[in-house]
């Protein structure tokens, strides 16, 4: 299977860092895309150290002191340090954001529609686009695995937008121009649609790397799927991050454990929309070497339904769990599985007084923590 690099575009640091140019694998520069309208300027995302993660902030005893009987100019100076010492025991301290675990959402967004320029039906795609991204802001994501990404010539880039409007690095895999082997007619032809779509990946941490798999047709030939990886430069070293949508195929589902797998030892991540069930035999690719399915892990006996929402519908519609994060440690780091979530799954009324859902899946949230081992550090 040949590896094909794609052109990245990655949207920098929020405003109030310092400009700087990064360099992918294939030698394109991440830089922030130009956008219409200014993007509103979030705040400096705050950094993340891999450290424990449930820290307690314990009652301490106040230690009493008196005051000093004896004169003398040693008086005010003992008064000084036991006020400072009172101080430091009766304020608890702050749990630091470098002390919180790592906030990771896989979501697909419901493309609208390759035909969507020509109807003018792109089943509410910039209502939708708006719930996605106020739900999203609210969990306050560090990592977003995106996929039904599209760039349009009406909406533009989806995954562009939304990493803007949060302030995070992204990059996007074309997929449906890879339909056809000579990949310049698959352009032409997806030009002439004015569509495109495929998975992103967005970060809070600088994406230093990334590089698209094509994943094999043994089924559907005219379907082309890929697989996206980034390579995200975290304080807890280099983080592989996968976000993939795979057809009914279970050898696109091998292809993909099988690439995450190499990874040299370091940690892996695989997020996306697998369509495959979690009782599938083909997920042992993924659990059979190490991977651990995180929402699983946090709930054991929770259903975790993801599909499919009718996004008109005026009730919950979803019935099945084919939306996943899977994490393998290594690299001298060990995962503590925090809690983990069905999300994006509110409705809003529509002017018209009908309901609206953000896309036919739910997204997933997990946190989880990277320790780094006493023996690695």
């Amino acid at each position: 299977m040949k590896k094909h690099a794609s052109k990245k575009k990655s949207v920098a640091k929020p405003a109030a860092t310092k400009k700087s140019k990064k360099t992918t694998s294939s030698g394109a520069k991440a830089r922030k895309p130009a956008a219409k309208a200014a993007a509103p300027t979030p705040s400096p995302a705050p950094s993340y150290t891999p450290a424990p993660l449930r820290v307690t902030a314990g009652r301490r005893s106040a230690t009493r002191c008196s005051r000093s009987r004896r004169p003398g100019p040693a008086g005010p100076m003992l008064r000084l340090l036991c006020l400072l010492l009172l101080v430091s025991v009766a304020v608890p301290p702050a749990t630091g954001a470098e002390e919180r675990p790592l906030r990771l959402v896989t979501f697909n967004l419901l493309h609208g529609g390759p035909w969507s320029w020509f109807t003018g039906d792109d089943q509410h795609l910039e209502s939708r686009l708006a719930m996605m991204t106020e739900q999203l802001r609210a969990l306050d994501p560090d990592v977003v695995a995106l996929q039904e990404s599209p760039v349009t010539r009406r909406g533009g880039d989806v995954a562009a937008r939304i990493a803007a409007a949060l302030g995070l690095w992204h990059v996007h895999a074309r997929a449906t121009e890879r339909v056809f082997p000579l990949r310049l007619l698959g352009r032409l032809i997806v030009g002439a649609l004015g569509f495109v779509e495929g998975p992103a990946i967005l970060s809070r941490f600088p994406i230093i790397a990334s590089e698209i798999h094509d994943l094999p047709r043994c089924q559907r030939w005219l379907d082309p799927r890929v697989v996206l990886r980034a390579d995200l430069q975290t304080p807890a070293g280099t983080l592989a991050v996968f976000s993939t949508h795979t057809s009914r195929d279970d050898c696109q589902t091998r292809r993909v454990a099988e690439l995450a797998r190499g990874q040299d030892g370091r940690p892996a991540i695989v997020m996306g929309d697998l369509n495959t069930g979690d009782a599938a035999t083909v997920l042992g690719a993924f659990l059979e070497h190490g991977f651990v399915d995180l929402f699983r892990a946090a709930n054991p006996d929770a259903r975790g339904a993801t599909v499919w929402q009718r996004i008109d519908a005026p009730t919950p519609t979803v019935f099945r769990r084919v939306d996943f994060i899977l994490l393998r440690p290594g690299g001298g780091i060990e995962a503590d599985v925090v809690a983990g979530r069905v999300v994006l799954n509110t409705p809003q009324r529509r002017q018209d007084g009908g309901v609206l859902w953000p896309s036919d899946h739910y997204g997933v949230y997990v946190e989880v923590g990277l320790v780094r081992r006493a023996s690695a550090r």
